[in-house]
């Protein structure tokens, strides 16, 4: 770590034009959320209004943002703004900004505009290349992933990031679009938006602000079956990983026993995952992102490990810049 030695910094250019030295007279504080999946990433700034008043920024208007310290800052995404809130006394305010997969945010909302269609069965890959070129946007895909075999789907009255992130539920991906890429990897493989690699992160007690872990009981599926259409012989067969009970069995069918067999383990990883989840403060860290990875050592048993980020939650305000991630083994 030792960045915190030096002051915090960000730098914020709207539109084009930089405009750090504004915000920093105004700033109050900045909340910057990364999610992984379909959850969309959000900036919030909020600004002293006092007089003489900010002038209005305009709704759709693009923020590009970094945060760090000294002169080392870090590209945090590209966002934009949906809202705007004034209030008082005393008079503040508040920009809330969502994160675009796109270069030209103009095209944002067409992830989410609802179709109805179906897609044959084929392998993930085209699926993912297909969504991905409709909408300007580089397919990134594990390579565990490419050649896994769909079933046929019918998207309802569905946006295709809702679609993708069924898909990814049912195989143990996430899927994220964000900075012109369009990602579709294993959950916890780790990957930024642009299918880079995310370094482990490894923290001691004397990084961490505070921490928490919840380990949950609750019924736990020790097995799970997904069925599969055997052409062949013109019958249905069961495939299941995992042993005893209580059994969990995916109601949908897949066209072959490869597919079966990867969403029933990725269901039963899942299952497995949801038992224990973190939460951790740590000053901040610009490097920590959704899907990166956390290195715990030095803690108690139980909580040391490596664990997943699903949530990254940078917040810079006048006291400082502190970080706190959210996720699970």
């Amino acid at each position: 770590m030792g960045l915190e030695k030096y002051a915090p910094a960000f730098r914020i250019v709207a539109d084009g034009d930089d405009i750090t030295a504004v915000i920093r007279e105004r700033l109050i504080s900045l909340s910057l959320t990364d999610e992984a999946g379909m959850q969309a990433d959000s900036l919030t700034v909020e600004l002293d209004d006092s007089a003489p008043q900010i002038r209005l920024p305009r709704t759709g208007a693009e923020l590009r943002v970094w945060l760090g310290y000294g002169e080392q800052v870090e590209f945090m995404g590209l966002y934009v703004v949906d809202g705007v809130t004034l209030s008082g006394p005393p008079e503040k305010m508040v920009l809330k900004a969502s994160g675009a997969p796109f270069e030209q945010s103009r095209a944002y909302s067409q992830l989410q505009d609802q179709k109805t269609r179906s897609w044959v069965p084929g392998e993930l890959r085209e699926l993912v290349e297909t969504v991905a070129a409709k909408h300007g946007l580089e397919p990134a895909i594990g390579k565990d992933l490419k050649s896994l075999a769909l079933p046929h789907l019918d998207q309802i009255a569905e946006s295709d990031m809702n679609l993708l992130t069924r898909v990814a539920d049912s195989v143990g991906a996430v899927a994220k679009a964000n900075g012109g890429s369009l990602v579709f990897v294993k959950r916890g493989e780790g990957k930024t938006a642009s299918g880079r690699a995310l370094p482990e992160i490894k923290v001691t007690p004397q990084d961490v602000t505070s921490w928490r872990v919840n380990i949950t009981e609750r019924v736990n599926f020790r097995k799970v079956s997904a069925g599969w259409r055997d052409v062949e012989t013109a019958r249905d067969v069961l495939e299941s990983v995992g042993e005893g009970s209580p059994e969990f069995r995916i109601r949908h069918s897949f066209p072959n026993k490869e597919a079966a067999r990867k969403a029933a383990e990725a269901k039963l990883d899942a299952f497995q995952r949801g038992k224990r989840t973190l939460s951790v403060t740590l000053p901040g860290d610009p490097k920590l992102r959704a899907e990166a990875k956390l290195n715990l050592m030095g803690f108690r048993p139980g909580v040391s490990g490596t664990w997943s980020l699903s949530k990254v939650t940078h917040s810079l305000t006048r006291q400082g810049y502190a970080v706190t991630g959210e996720g699970g083994t």
